[in-house]
């Protein structure tokens, strides 16, 4: 899932936190700023409009923020430069639908879940895939490279197999007709399926081949446990005191069901 960084700011005060790269200090002000990575290219979560970010997680990650009083400056990067930005401590954190998963956190800290999706499949109606298994029976299918639904994809079919299309340019594939299915989050081929009405998209569903994903933030590993204690406290009231639902009803036009929320909230 998923453009260059601004000039980052020198050492603040005791106990605020490294801007981007290095050069003039951030201007004072009441909030300490920090700095926000994302990949500014999946509807709802995070996507350019008129020349801003927007979305769901940008929204949750700005009120978190000023919760903790803290402010923001997001910038946009690739799915992949995102992941270096915090290697190299040119960004404090990073939100963009990613997915919390063991690798990556022996490279990464992670907040709390801040959302739970699962991967499914996305097929013209006409098709014959009704499962996950079905995709072993001679189909290709289209997946966005380094996402967790490549994982997915590759633990059921092979990491070697060339079915499995693995491009940015997945979504473009099954509208244009160049592969059998599509391997993506649920809110994303929603996305595609509303998106594209002409197209006779239907969403297949499988927990059994697809487990359930939990997304959270990314901090530097040895530096961002300050940020994340205070980010974590701030997700926590938000679920709690109903922000979330209102958040979650503005960019997917549903209510998150009441087992999601409680495992959120904890």
């Amino acid at each position: 899932m998923k453009k260059w960084l601004l000039a980052g700011a020198a050492l603040l005060t005791a106990g605020c936190f490294m801007m981007a790269g290095c050069g003039q200090s951030a201007p004072a002000s009441s909030s300490k700023q920090i700095h926000v990575v994302t990949h500014a290219n999946w509807n709802p979560f995070e996507y350019l409009k008129g020349g801003k970010i927007v979305g769901f997680d940008i929204d949750l990650i700005n009120e978190a923020a000023k919760r903790a009083g803290l402010s923001t400056e997001i910038t946009d990067a690739g799915w992949e430069a995102i992941f270096e930005q915090i290697r190299n401590h040119s960004a404090d954190a990073a939100i963009s639908g990613i997915t919390i998963t063991n690798d990556r956190k022996e490279s990464y800290r992670f907040s709390k879940p801040y959302f739970i999706s699962r991967q499914a499949i996305i097929v013209p109606e006409g098709s014959d895939v009704q499962s996950a298994k079905d995709l072993m029976n001679g189909k290709t299918v289209a997946v966005q490279n380094g996402s967790t639904g490549q994982i997915a994809l590759e633990k059921l079919m092979g990491k070697n197999n060339p079915s499995i299309k693995k491009t940015p340019l997945s979504i473009q594939m099954i509208i244009g007709g160049q592969v059998d299915a599509h391997v993506g989050d649920e809110t994303s081929l929603k996305s595609i399926q509303a998106q594209y009405p002409d197209q006779h998209l239907k969403i297949i569903y499988d927990d059994e081949a697809f487990t359930p994903e939990y997304f959270g933030i990314i901090y530097p590993k040895d530096k961002g446990g300050e940020l994340q204690g205070k980010l974590d406290k701030a997700l926590s009231e938000i679920v709690k005191d109903g922000t979330y639902v209102k958040l979650y009803e503005k960019w997917f036009k549903t209510k998150p069901a009441d087992d999601i929320l409680q495992k959120l909230g904890k």
